[in-house]
């Protein structure tokens, strides 16, 4: 058995079940009532407009979740089947397993989040002048943040003991770094001397995913303005290739470091 088997029958899988396409008709759906309602009044996909901003949002908010719930609903639905201990019986070291599974659920998501954008992309153009390869960037950092959830996912499933668990584990986890984490960083920044407050936002950028995301998106389509006058040296920073190159390591660790935490988790046989 090998990595492709395994990333072949997750897809298969994967595509059996029908809520990912329900999700799919639901990005489509908002993310078309998005761009219908301001490009009436924005009139352009061009920069940071009113359109990017939502549309920027609504992939934040949703995605992660179907990332999150996806790949550790599957894995301790498979833990608590006993087909993960049926599967752990071949030669197929850990590792494999778990990067074979990771293939097959991105495979998944990344086809259903084409869909979406590939649908959404034609309500951009009828309702607001399009900017082909600002589009391009949005996909790009969307398929980056399903990516890093999708990491995230496979160690919640290694790590809880059944689908229950997991669906506690993946909620929480959305909420946290989706809702949560703003309103902690703005109570650091607010408790923190003013010399202590761009450092902490700068670190809180690369310690949260959706923020690594929106920040660098921002800047990558030239809204970098909007982040206010009071992170200016950051800004400056990012769009260096110092800022480009801890960007990519970071989007790296946030793949790789659940991966092999979630190898070394089933080595040792634990669970919660």
């Amino acid at each position: 058995m090998t990595v492709w088997t395994i990333a072949r029958h997750e897809i298969k899988i994967a595509f059996r079940s029908r809520w990912l396409f329900i999700f799919a008709g639901l990005f489509v759906v908002l993310s078309g009532i998005v761009v219908f309602f301001s490009g009436q009044t924005a009139g352009e996909f061009a920069g940071f407009t009113r359109t990017t901003a939502s549309l920027l949002n609504l992939s934040l908010f949703l995605l992660p979740l179907l990332a999150l719930l996806s790949g550790s609903l599957l894995i301790a639905g498979e833990k608590e089947d006993g087909r993960m201990a049926l599967l752990l019986t071949y030669p197929l070291a850990p590792l494999s397993l778990i990067i074979g599974k990771f293939i097959g659920l991105a495979i998944s998501l990344v086809a259903v989040l084409s869909l979406g954008y590939g649908i959404s992309s034609l309500f951009l153009y009828q309702f607001a002048s399009g900017n082909g390869q600002l589009l391009l960037v949005f996909y790009g950092m969307s398929l980056l943040l399903v990516l890093m959830f999708l990491s995230l996912s496979v160690f919640v499933g290694v790590l809880s003991g059944g689908r229950l668990q997991a669906l506690g584990i993946g909620i929480f986890l959305w909420a946290f770094f989706v809702l949560f984490y703003e309103f902690m960083m703005m109570g650091a920044t607010m408790a923190a001397s003013p010399g202590w407050v761009l450092p902490i936002l700068t670190v809180s950028v690369f310690l949260n995913p959706v923020e690594l995301i929106r920040v660098f998106t921002v800047l990558f389509i030239g809204g970098g303005t909007v982040l206010g006058p009071s992170i200016y040296d950051f800004t400056i920073w990012a769009n260096s290739a110092a800022g480009g190159l801890m960007f990519a390591a970071a989007a790296v660790l946030w793949v790789a470091g659940p991966l092999l935490a979630s190898s070394r988790l089933m080595k040792r046989g634990k669970r919660l």
